[in-house]
């Protein structure tokens, strides 16, 4: 019995260091089982994406600027021998004295300025900026349904509207208008030239209709290559 009693004592004194020895090569159940809490928040990051780059387009040049550059110059109108007369004005009241045409009724920019030829002959131009180009072309049809009135009188000389030099395709211009005005001494014409927002009216009075349709004539392509040029 002695034998027995001992036995089981040394069995139960064994038993704890067993299981400690079984248990001593796993690893930490906390580490195991549990993910570290600051992996979890860094993996549910949300990922931000920049903003795309956005483009932006430059300004064009103010209404005045454009206007300015259109301006015939000394050096336009070198073949003319014309001394100017009135400097560039700037004025959106722009109506010719043609069947009282409104160049001006939907500018938001304009002038005039004169010239004057060795002979006597005056050239007139006027420029006209509009808010939109629709209203550059709408300015242009009114003055072209304004020409119906077919006769028009300044400082108590009556003027009859004929039909103006025929122009070929104006380089530099989107459409074109041109007609003359015949008095008892005087004769002018003009053309009127569209090109995006901008309209310019080039008129030249002399004294004979041959003078001023031929001048007209040489001034529309000029007149038109000034519409495109840039502000200085």
């Amino acid at each position: 019995m002695r034998r027995v009693h001992a036995l089981a004592a040394a069995c139960a004194a064994a038993l704890p260091a067993t299981l400690l020895a079984g248990c001593s090569n796993r690893p930490n159940d906390l580490y195991t089982y549990y993910a570290d809490p600051t992996t979890e928040s860094a993996a549910a990051a949300p990922v931000t994406t920049p903003p795309a780059p956005t483009t932006t387009t430059p300004p064009g040049p103010a209404p005045a600027e454009a206007v300015t550059a259109v301006y015939l110059t000394a050096q336009d109108l070198a073949e003319e021998n014309v001394t100017p007369v009135e400097a560039p004005t700037a004025s959106v009241a722009i109506t010719l004295p043609d069947c009282a045409i409104d160049l001006g009724a939907r500018a938001d920019a304009g002038g005039k300025t004169s010239w004057r030829y060795s002979k006597g002959s005056t050239l007139r131009q006027v420029v006209v900026h509009t808010p939109t180009e629709a209203e550059a072309t709408e300015a242009l049809d009114a003055a072209r349904a304004a020409l119906d009135c077919t006769s028009f009188t300044v400082r108590g000389t009556r003027y009859l509207i004929d039909e103006g030099p025929k122009l070929a395709t104006v380089p530099g211009a989107d459409s074109r208008l041109t007609w003359c005005a015949s008095g008892t001494a005087r004769v002018s014409c003009t053309v009127v030239l569209s090109r995006g927002r901008l309209l310019t009216a080039v008129t030249v009075e002399a004294g004979t209709a041959k003078a001023a349709r031929d001048a007209i004539t040489r001034l529309a392509p000029v007149a038109a290559q000034a519409l495109s040029r840039e502000p200085a």
